[in-house]
């Protein structure tokens, strides 16, 4: 596959409208958010609003990277000494937009990640999106390697967690490794929770 191109940039406030648009196109089949969401017309109407608080924080208090015009979009939050878990108001509004079901759902989720999230200083990946109509160009590569090489100048590891062996398999690619535990949804996916050494 020939890497893509195209210019990353930093997002800003006025972006977060398009990067959550990215989001919520781009996740509608994952195999996370549809056990978050399980009927489709749902997920559909409430993905937007899903996203928007996530976008929001990392906007606020990490960094927001854009491919192109909108193609894709990465998340990243600082978590270590001087950064922790600031969450703020984002959250506030979520169950009473996604549905108390939904919200139970995710809060199962959240544990799970929050439990078995590393204490050592990193950059955590909690979303990386491509919209649909530019997968396999290697837009998502491009994002990932973006960031990934101004860490390695940094000294500064990496954290995420893939929702399916397929994705793990891209990302072990990019230096990343699977650690020892997944994360085992009741009844749902698997997520295969992911450290990056700064190379």
């Amino acid at each position: 596959m020939t890497e893509w191109q195209g210019n990353i940039r930093r997002a800003s406030t006025t972006d977060a409208a398009v990067v959550t648009g990215i989001l919520a196109e781009a996740f509608m089949r994952d195999p996370v958010s549809g056990w978050i969401f399980p009927a489709d017309d749902h997920r559909a109407r409430v993905h937007p609003a899903f996203f928007g608080p996530f976008v929001a924080l990392a906007l606020r208090t990490g960094e927001v990277h854009v491919a192109g015009d909108g193609l894709g979009a990465t998340l990243w939050l600082p978590v270590g000494d001087d950064h922790g878990a600031d969450e703020g108001d984002e959250f506030a509004e979520l169950e009473a937009t996604i549905g108390p079901d939904a919200m139970k759902r995710f809060g199962m989720l959240d544990e799970q990640m929050s439990a078995n999230h590393p204490a050592e200083p990193h950059w955590y990946l909690p979303f990386i999106a491509v919209h649909p109509a530019h997968h396999g160009k290697g837009v998502g590569s491009a994002l990932l390697r973006d960031k990934l090489a101004e860490l390695d100048r940094a000294g500064t590891a990496a954290y995420l967690e893939a929702s399916s062996a397929r994705n793990a398999a891209l990302y072990e690619r990019l230096g990343f490794q699977r650690r020892p535990t997944t994360l085992d949804l009741p009844d749902g996916p698997s997520l295969y929770p992911m450290w990056r050494e700064p190379a």
